[in-house]
């Protein structure tokens, strides 16, 4: 059974958008991150759905949820969790970003 783990950028990208959400609503927030970290799990369990975007690094996989983007990377025994990003913004600018 294939696991997740993060990269720091991702961890970093996940608070954030928890936090803006909580902001207003605490309830969704934690609803949103719920229904995030099932669909981590679900992509560890079936990695080739994400379709391959070789322009975000070699082996980046990506997914959307919702209005965010779901970056991965597959290894032998888990995905790593690269980024997650809303939708609107310029991906691949948003993507080398450090925030």
């Amino acid at each position: 059974m294939r696991s997740f783990k993060y990269a720091r950028r991702a961890r970093n990208d996940v608070d954030g958008i928890i936090e803006y959400i909580s902001k207003d609503n605490p309830h969704a927030a934690n609803e949103f991150a719920n229904r995030l970290v099932g669909k981590f799990y679900e992509l560890a369990q079936s990695p080739l759905i994400g379709r391959e975007r070789e322009g975000f690094g070699a082996g980046v996989r990506v997914f959307p949820f919702g209005n965010y983007v779901i970056f991965y990377r597959l290894l032998k025994t888990e995905i790593v969790i690269v980024r997650v990003l809303h939708g609107a913004r310029n991906l691949p600018t948003a993507f080398n970003s450090e925030s």
